[in-house]
């Protein structure tokens, strides 16, 4: 099951390319490759062929460093190893969206923005799929009054934007976990994520090149630090992206950033922040999506009492393809295709009965506690780094994401 989900995240990840290619979607794409520095010492059971199988390499600390542009920045024993996958790519994701909804709109196909779903009905009389003035088997009714009539509705927002009363068992399975970006002033020469920097892992991933990118950059904190500079002559870092589970003041957000920055690159203790963004995350359980059928809109004729058990016809249906907990790139393209083979049947690409299978919805969220209760996780997840960055050794904690 791990393996065909990890296929087909690199299917995704080739059919998005194409599709940036074929509509010539300028949205900074840039094949710049992924370094992620791990703060905890590597664990004895770490398998390292396997680790390296699919084109990635493990890291020493001070190639982690070298990749990072901190070799002299003073702090080189935060991250005792670390990955590098040559086989990423970073993109402008605000630009890319644009693109997309531009394709689609040649296409036909019209969107409807600022427009919420308020409630999703079945419809009383089975729809005649040979009428063409059949109404559909859902009606959707919108914010403004206006109804929609189909026959396959696709919930795709994070399920705390959901009224409660169209899917109960999305509404419930997420926790809303806030994050936040920030662009740092332009840094000019200073930045230390430079373009073009040789190095002997880049090199022999990606050969010579002048202006090869620099690397997108991440750790293992809990709160996952990530970071790269802007692709842009002005030397910027968009550097995020903290975790919580209550919205935090503007300057709290700011402080707490500029901590985190000035822990990877301590010469930049002083850096202006000039634009600071941020927003919830629909977070499930295993921190994966949720991709498949609610079967609480199918007909009580049929067989529903197994999740995986699928219905014979599938001339309608609700489904859902949510909770990407900020992995929404690659992910979402991959869920659009499932979920189009599941509607058009396509023969043996069914794989949403995988993902509804093994990782269906759950009712862990338990209002009203539910951010009560992952606050605490996320505190004692920061002890843990906090103790493993200061050599404290204590067991290893299972990761959250």
């Amino acid at each position: 099951v791990v393996r065909e989900m990890y296929k087909l995240s690199y299917i995704a990840l080739d059919r998005l390319r194409s599709i940036v290619d074929l509509y010539e979607i300028d949205c900074d794409w840039i094949e710049s490759g992924a370094v992620e520095g791990s703060i905890h010492a590597m664990e004895e059971d770490d398998d390292e062929e396997e680790e390296e199988s699919d084109g990635c390499r493990i890291l020493t600390g001070k190639e982690v460093n070298e990749l990072m542009g901190r070799s002299s920045s003073g702090g080189n024993d935060l991250y005792q190893w670390g990955e590098y996958d040559p086989g990423c790519a970073a993109v402008n994701p605000l630009k890319l969206t644009i693109g997309l909804a531009n394709a689609l709109e040649r296409w036909g196909v019209r969107i409807y923005e600022g427009t919420k779903l308020t409630s999703l009905e079945k419809t009383n009389a089975v729809a005649d799929e040979s009428s063409a003035d059949s109404r559909g088997k859902y009606t959707l009714t919108t914010n403004n009054g206006s109804t929609i009539q189909c026959d396959h509705v696709v919930l795709c927002t994070g399920a705390d934007t959901l009224p409660s009363d169209v899917s109960r068992r999305l509404e419930q399975s997420f926790v809303p976990i806030y994050t936040w970006m920030a662009a740092t002033e332009p840094l000019y020469d200073e930045c230390p994520l430079k373009d073009g920097v040789n190095n002997d892992i880049s090199n022999k991933e990606q050969g010579q090149q002048e202006n090869r990118p620099a690397p997108m950059c991440g750790d293992d904190h809990i709160s996952l630090n990530y970071w790269r500079n802007n692709n842009k002559d002005e030397g910027r870092l968009l550097f995020g992206s903290l975790a919580d589970t209550f919205a935090l003041p503007d300057w709290l957000i700011s402080w707490r950033l500029r901590n985190a920055i000035k822990e990877v690159y301590p010469q930049l203790g002083n850096v202006r922040f000039d634009h600071i963004w941020g927003g919830k995350l629909a977070f499930a359980p295993n921190s994966l999506p949720l991709i498949g059928r609610d079967t609480d809109y199918d007909d009580s004729d049929r067989d529903t009492n197994q999740e995986s058990q699928a219905p014979k016809n599938f001339s309608s249906g609700v489904w859902y393809a949510t909770g990407f907990a900020g992995h929404g790139i690659v992910p979402t393209t991959m869920a659009g295709s499932v979920l189009a083979n599941a509607i058009l049947e396509i023969p043996d690409q069914q794989q949403w009965q995988i993902f509804q299978t093994y990782f269906p919805p759950s009712s862990f969220n338990g209002h009203p506690y539910s951010r009560l209760g992952a606050g605490m996780v996320l505190s004692i997840y920061n002890m843990w780094d906090w103790a493993g960055k200061k050599g404290i050794p204590l067991p290893a904690l299972p990761k959250l994401w």
